[in-house]
């Protein structure tokens, strides 16, 4: 309330101020001229610590939706752009401006959209983003081979690739962390930084462009007036974790910073899996003046990690935390592991060009140096996004308007070097060189129309054109020398477009009705089409492009003061899903091809609820349902130089649970600041191979929040204090935690597929705030 009385008083007085200066009590000319030129410059003032106030107020209320609490509602403020009546009282031209790009921040109409709040993060180990997106329905996070590499999934996309996340669009406070090549790597984000996580649903092309079939996942970080000075955090655990991050973060008059850093590391709970990873996050916000702001991002990441390799399901059940391989062909002796740095450093420029009207441009630089046990590639890329946003009218009727334009730029170089499996991970002689180029143009537009009170129609378009060149070098390698045999090379050109449309009633302030048929989009990869069919390197320039479309209708409702209810039905069509399956080559190596299956569909609903029915007490859950089937998919795969072709319509699509569900029991005592929660996971089992003969088994998780506190300390040392004890796992399940399709050229029992979960592990931390 006291934000409200804020700005009421501000109203008040600019308003009281406008109406004295348009009587007539200046005694002379002069006296009216120099009295209003102070008044100007009075208004000027008032308007400027107006409008922060209301930015600070609509993110007060957006924090308090995030956390469940009930919005009270400002006051309208109306924009009035021509003079007013002599005498009268002007209605004042006031609009809050994001300080990041509204590209991303604000919710379109029609598309849904679920929320973490800064408590999914906060008193927990913080190892990654799986931690906090399983209370989400439709999205499955998967734990990768370590550190905080995880695989997400958005209604079946996303989830059948060898590493990294790819069909889902990812940003970072507005700024887009998915490389124009499609691929975006979650160990850039910590999740101790984070202040929420908001996820968006089906294909949204028309918005978010190339690859974001499944949809978008947005993280925001903290901003430096929430941190307000120094936070520390030091947390350790089973398996030889510990992590240690500080947080340092003030807000100076018009200048915002904070900056994040950590230290992580892990002995890892299989066999050769051991990592350590640093990362540092710097932001600096600075509102230049009444109508700009300039937003300054820069992210490193530094991991090295030992891998193991994936199990067969023998493997598997005689020792699910091996390491793999063969007494004489296993990652000790190949020295399998990584050493990779991510680096990404952006700016975002806004401008109010008048009232209504907001220009939003956006660049950044984006690498990833990669060191594997097989080679190293270094690939940069540079973004750009321009955005033109108008809040306006069509006659009498509310409609916001959208335009941008976009352009990105990838190259790549890369060489792979035979293994000497000596247990140093030693280069032997070339086995591969390439280099390439992705280059993504494009616009969009969207037109949000309020055409009858409380009644939405979105309509939206995008437009992209892509090109692939390149090339690629084969050579046959010994322990000596290496022969060049072919070179592959690929010049591709693709056009696609999306379009969207939803129609939204908005009951009232809790609830929301929508139905939405959308378009995604996603281009081959470069290795798409220079693997042959049997994993070794070959030409494949027939993958096509990917497209889905889907349809789903959906509601978000407040059915009490204390209950939220989210429910959507949806059915997604594929036409040429790129399906990419895993198969090995030699004992050391294996290989990744890409194949299109012509027509796949996956429908379901996904519900979502939070209830808290006493004070104190929160109960959420999340569950998601979908079926998802091969309606004309003719499989292809190459042995010996054979093709074989096996027609797999009717089957099942791998890698797509069919049931994934999540509750949570939070208790939060306000008096004492202690509390605790329980939690519960199910994941249903899916296929590994597209002939649906091998599968993972479904699992039950069990973890426990059994203690965190939480207290404020005034006094000039420390500030606030928070501590937590957590087990996870608690009854030592092993399970699968991860598995990509698998060809069917390679036998059942023969199939590396498996990376097991972790088991029972129990962790204590704590943060304290200067």
């Amino acid at each position: 309330m006291s934000g409200f009385r804020r700005v009421t008083n501000a109203m008040l007085g600019l308003m009281s101020l406008l109406a004295w200066n348009g009587g007539t009590f200046a005694a002379d000319p002069s006296e009216a001229v120099a009295e209003d030129e102070g008044l100007v410059r009075r208004e000027e003032a008032l308007r400027e610590q107006l409008k922060g106030l209301l930015e600070e107020l609509d993110e007060v209320r957006e924090r308090r939706r995030t956390t469940g609490h009930k919005e009270s509602g400002p006051p309208v403020i109306k924009a009035h752009t021509s003079a007013p009546e002599p005498g009268a009282v002007p209605e004042v031209a006031l609009h809050d401006i994001a300080v990041t790009s509204d590209r991303v921040s604000r919710r379109p109409a029609g598309i849904t959209e679920s929320i973490t709040p800064r408590s999914e993060y906060d008193s927990q180990p913080t190892r990654h983003l799986r931690e906090s997106l399983e209370s989400i329905p439709g999205i499955v996070p998967r734990q990768e081979h370590g550190g905080r590499e995880v695989n997400l999934s958005i209604r079946g996309s996303g989830n059948k690739t060898g590493c990294c996340v790819r069909n889902i669009k990812m940003y970072e406070d507005g700024f887009s962390v998915t490389q124009p090549d499609g691929t975006a790597r979650p160990e850039l984000h910590d999740p101790w930084f984070l202040q929420s996580i908001e996820v968006r649903r089906g294909p949204s092309s028309s918005l978010y462009d190339n690859y974001a079939l499944g949809g978008m996942v947005h993280l925001r970080t903290r901003r430096g007036r929430d941190i307000d000075g120094v936070e520390t955090f030091v947390t350790a655990g089973s398996y030889g974790y510990h992590k240690e991050a500080i947080a340092i973060g003030k807000e100076y008059g018009n200048l915002d910073i904070a900056l994040f850093s950590s230290y992580q590391r892990e002995d890892g709970w299989r066999d050769h899996s051991q990592y350590w990873m640093s990362t540092v996050n710097l932001n600096i916000r600075y509102r230049i003046d009444d109508r700009q702001t300039l937003y300054v991002k820069a992210i490193n990441v530094d991991e090295d990690e030992k891998f193991p390799t994936r199990l067969t399901l023998s493997q598997f059940k005689a020792n699910p935390r091996q390491m793999g391989g063969t007494s004489t062909v296993n990652p000790v002796t190949l020295g399998q592991k990584l050493r990779d740095r991510l680096t990404m450093v952006g700016a975002i420029y806004e401008r109010q060009i008048d009232a209504n009207t907001v220009l939003t441009t956006e660049a950044d630089y984006h690498v990833k140096d990669i060191n594997q046990p097989v080679g190293t590639t270094v690939n940069p890329s540079f973004k750009h996004y321009t955005d033109l946003r108008h809040d306006g009218r069509l006659g009498s009727m509310p409609l916001k308007s959208y335009v941008g334009f976009f352009a990105n730029y990838l190259e790549q170089e890369g060489v792979n070097n035979l293994n000497l499996n000596n247990g140093s991970g030693a280069f032997g002689p070339v086995t591969q060189q390439n280099r390439f180029s992705v280059r993504n143009i494009g616009g969009r537009f969207r037109e949000e129309l309020e055409f009858v009170p409380r009644w939405i129609l979105a309509v939206g378009l995008g437009y992209e054109r892509s090109d692939i060149s390149g090339f690629v070098n084969n050579f046959a390698a010994t322990t000596t020398t290496s022969t060049l045999t072919s070179t592959v090379g690929v010049n591709r050109s693709f056009d696609n477009w999306a379009p969207d449309l939803s129609l939204t009633y908005r009951l009232n302030e809790g609830t929301n009705i929508w139905t939405r048929a959308s378009v995604g989009y996603g281009i081959p990869q470069f290795s798409n089409m220079t693997v042959g069919l049997d994993g070794n390197p070959g030409f494949n320039n027939t993958v096509k492009p990917q497209k889905n479309f889907n349809v789903e209708i959906g509601t978000n409702t407040q059915l009490t003061p204390t209950l939220w209810i989210e429910a959507v039905g949806f059915w997604t069509f594929f036409k040429d899903e790129i399906i990419t399956q895993s198969v090995p080559i030699t004992p050391t190596t294996a290989g990744n091809f890409a194949v299109n299956a012509k027509e796949s569909q996956y429908r379901g609903v996904e519900l979502g609820w939070r209830w808290m029915p006493v004070e104190g007490l929160r109960l959420t859950g999340a569950y998601t349902h979908m079926d998802s089937q091969y309606i004309r998919f003719v499989d292809q795969f190459g042995t010996g130089g054979v093709v074989t072709q096996v027609n797999q319509s009717g089957r099942q699509v791998p890698s797509v649970e069919k049931n994934v569900f999540n509750m949570k029991a939070a208790y939060d005592h306000t008096g004492t600041g202690l509390g605790g929660w329980v939690e519960g996971s199910w994941i249903d089992s899916f296929y590994v191979n597209n002939n649906n003969t091998l599968g993972v088994p479904s699992y039950v998780l069990f973890n426990a929040n059994v203690h965190h506190y939480y207290r404020t300390h005034n006094n000039r040392y420390i500030k606030f204090i928070k501590t937590y004890v957590e087990v996870d796992n608690i009854f030592d399940k092993a399970y699968v935690a991860w598995a990509s399709p698998v060809a069917d050229s390679v036998a059942d029992a023969n199939k590396q597929a498996f990376y097991v979960g972790i088991g029972r592990a129990a962790y204590v931390g704590v943060t304290l705030g200067f």
